[in-house]
């Protein structure tokens, strides 16, 4: 019998998209990690009573959906709280002025996964796999992006495996909107490019509303397709821009804005201030140029950690041909991506939960990526050893990134602490959760010693710390500063090895 292979491109990505979509949703199971609770529950309350506030009857609902041991106790306590009315029932839900309790996380995600989760429940399946059904349809709209860019279904396959194989894979079946705002942000960027801009602000739009800092898209997006027509095109930047910027292109951007500031408005209506995130879990003195680098080069959570090769390939992009006229293209999607950052910083929690790379960095990475894909699309073929290289080099990623936990460091970071200690400083919650094995180890007087208290090969407290100073040196004790680096916020300071004690004698590692 004679196989049907599908004549028409179009045919071969529908095909496509179809077989991926059937092999995740078969092979694999959402992941209840991230902020489950919080979207797990606000899904449950959308698709029960239309409303996102969180009721008793749907912490009755979550509680049968999740038996899991952990996840007991966290519906207990949510539920005790709820009932005795406390302002904070358990991290991630408040009380809201209306009296009625919310996800501290605004609920766009959540009420796109409703109707799925109905739909599944109905059938008698999973019902929280309707988290992956909408991560697999972002996946979707993300290659049918990647096919209208490359005008070809290889490339646009190719595209499809590369962004799962960039920290994509890491994060596809968590209940949480990180893998979704990748995919918005990157078919958003493709779209406005394409010369479709109410698409690519709708989709950035949506992903703003899980990921505030995805407001910048509305002026780096116009910006980057502006330098991608001087650059594509050859033609100067006052032609390009009148070329790109019209009233539809204004128009696209207040869209996408306006999107990205429901929240704020949601969270006015309902706490009394733009953001309860911000008074809750963010500190401004946090944003350094230190976590910046920490945030694209850290070896245990950056986004090196997902995305290398594409980043290799900025690079790559610089040394092309017509570097010049590429470079403010190219400066362009990195400041897009800087951007993002910067106020992912401020975040308390910054060696949370994650899968190899640290969630924000998977997101806000993907103008990066973006870039990647415009500098391959340039060239005019692709050999297959390169397309198997860079599949293969990313597949060796995922497997690295999935070698270890968020309270373990990297075989990357191991490495150069066994080797080279002093070049490797990382922010200092990284470095005592990671040492200590443990989330939540951080407080004033800790001291992280690694590999071991008996033998350190580096060491990180707080000058500021008596208590600090007297486990290092004993108990009148005060360690010797001049060999000291780091200086981080909160006095955090790393030696290399053992103390050495201006007063006392060093309890740590053999005496000097």
């Amino acid at each position: 019998m004679q196989r049907f292979i599908p004549a028409r491109p179009a045919g071969r990505i529908a095909l496509f998209i179809a077989i991926l979509s059937l092999a995740a949703l078969l092979l694999t199971r959402p992941s209840k990690s991230g902020d489950f609770q919080e979207y797990a529950l606000m899904t449950i309350a959308l698709a029960s009573h239309g409303t996102p506030d969180i009721r008793l009857a749907d912490v009755e609902i979550s509680a049968r959906l999740s038996p899991e041991v952990g996840l007991v106790a966290v519906h207990q306590q949510l539920r005790a709280g709820m009932l005795h009315g406390a302002d904070y029932p358990f991290p991630g839900f408040v009380h809201g002025k209306d009296g009625r309790y919310y996800a501290i996380h605004f609920f766009a995600y959540p009420a796109l996964a409703a109707l799925p989760f109905k739909l599944v429940d109905a059938v008698g399946g999973q019902p929280f796999k309707a988290f992956q059904v909408m991560n697999l349809g972002a996946l979707a709209i993300l290659t049918v992006a990647l096919f209208r860019f490359t005008g070809s279904a290889p490339r646009a396959m190719f595209g499809t495996v590369f962004f799962l194989l960039s920290g994509g894979l890491l994060y596809s079946n968590w209940i949480s909107p990180e893998f979704f705002t990748a995919c918005a942000l990157l078919s958003g960027l493709l779209f406005v490019l394409l010369g479709r801009p109410y698409l690519g602000a709708l989709l950035a739009g949506l992903a703003a509303m899980q990921n505030p800092p995805l407001v910048f898209f509305s002026v780096f997006a116009p910006l980057i397709r502006i330098c991608h027509v001087h650059a594509q095109e050859g033609i100067g930047f006052g032609a390009a821009l009148r070329k790109v910027v019209d009233r539809h292109t204004v128009l696209a951007s207040f869209l996408q804005a306006a999107l990205a500031a429901l929240p704020v408005l949601f969270n006015l209506a309902k706490f009394g201030v733009p953001s309860v995130i911000a008074v809750l879990a963010t500190n401004p003195v946090l944003i350094t140029p230190a976590r910046l680098l920490s945030f694209f080069f850290d070896l245990n959570q950056g986004a090196v950690v997902g995305l290398p090769v594409a980043m290799l390939l900025v690079l790559a992009q610089l040394a092309s041909t017509n570097p010049l006229r590429w470079l403010p293209h190219t400066l362009a999607a990195v400041l897009f991506s800087v951007a993002m950052a910067i106020p992912s910083l401020s975040t308390v929690n910054w060696n949370s939960g994650a899968s190899g790379m640290m969630r924000y960095a998977l997101w806000g990475g993907m103008p990066l990526f973006y870039l990647a894909l415009v500098y391959l699309q340039r060239l005019p073929r692709w050999p297959l050893a390169l397309a198997a290289a860079i599949l293969l080099a990313q597949a060796g990623m995922v497997k690295f990134a999935r070698s270890y936990s968020h309270v373990e460091f990297s075989p990357a970071a191991r490495l150069v602490l066994s080797v080279v200690p002093a070049l490797y400083e990382p922010e200092p919650e990284i470095f005592i959760e990671r040492t200590l094995h443990e989330d939540g180890a951080v407080h004033g007087d800790v001291v992280a010693a690694y590999p071991s208290a008996a033998a350190p090969v580096k060491l990180l407290f707080s000058a500021q710390s008596r208590a600090a100073h007297a486990a290092l040196c004993g108990p009148d004790g005060e360690v010797a500063l001049d060999g000291a680096s780091g200086h981080w916020p909160g006095g955090w300071t790393y030696l290399d090895g053992a103390p050495r004690c201006a007063r006392g004698r060093p309890q740590f590692g053999a005496p000097p």
